[in-house]
């Protein structure tokens, strides 16, 4: 993802969802309609149909997601990049090695996870999301979710976490925490934290993407014992 792109993430979105205040409890609560018999082979097919989205049009690589359709954890980031374009998979390139590394530092592979993201296409000139356009895929994200029906999600990148939560927090504020996101019959811990992507700009907040990770490791490690 660019940098221009992941920097206006915060401003973008922060009109549009309502926020988490420090009072509440960390659970985010909702329901959604999808067809009976849902799979990820049929949300796929309603993206490759779909006349919504101002972000993929026809002819256009679609990044729809990859990994073993039900799974306990699900990467999820914000939109593909250049280096996606072409395997048609997320978080590919330089990212993509960042993220391999992240996860084999707590013992988990990428063979393990489905990874996919919010925006499915790659933006005409790699300009903004816009506020419609994550409008738009936000239905089709949590049939994802309701799909592969993970116990844990690492939310990567404010664009992603604010998409989930419906909160205007910008990602410092929202990671180091562990959030439930409660989806219809199903309950999900969330755990917020930076995109690989950013990591490879801002060296410094490895730190803390180590920290969050440190807390994905010790779930899971509850989870399985």
């Amino acid at each position: 993802m660019s940098k221009h792109r992941e920097q206006q993430t915060d401003s973008q979105t922060g009109n549009l969802f309502g926020d988490l205040s420090a009072g509440e409890s960390l659970t985010h609560t909702e329901s959604i309609v999808f067809p009976q018999d849902d799979s990820l082979e049929k949300i796929l097919a309603d993206v490759k149909s779909s006349h919504t989205c101002g972000a993929c049009k026809p002819g256009m690589p679609i990044v729809f997601g990859v990994g073993p359709e039900h799974t306990e954890l699900m990467l999820i980031g914000e939109g593909p990049g250049i280096d996606d374009i072409k395997s048609e998979m997320p978080f590919q390139g330089q990212a993509g090695v960042l993220l391999t590394k992240m996860l084999a530092a707590i013992n988990v592979s990428r063979s393990e996870c489905y990874i996919c993201n919010v925006i499915k296409c790659v933006p005409p000139g790699e300009r903004n999301f816009s506020i419609e356009e994550i409008e738009d895929c936000r239905p089709l994200l949590l049939r994802q979710i309701l799909a592969v029906n993970p116990r844990l999600i690492i939310a990567f990148g404010a664009l992603a976490a604010q998409t989930l939560l419906r909160s205007k927090k910008t990602i410092s504020d929202l990671r180091g925490s562990l959030y439930t996101l409660r989806l219809n019959d199903r309950e999900i811990t969330l755990a917020p934290t930076f995109n690989p992507a950013y990591l490879l700009r801002v060296a410094e907040k490895k730190r803390e993407a180590w920290e969050d990770l440190k807390m994905v490791r010790e779930f899971l490690n509850r989870a399985s014992g």
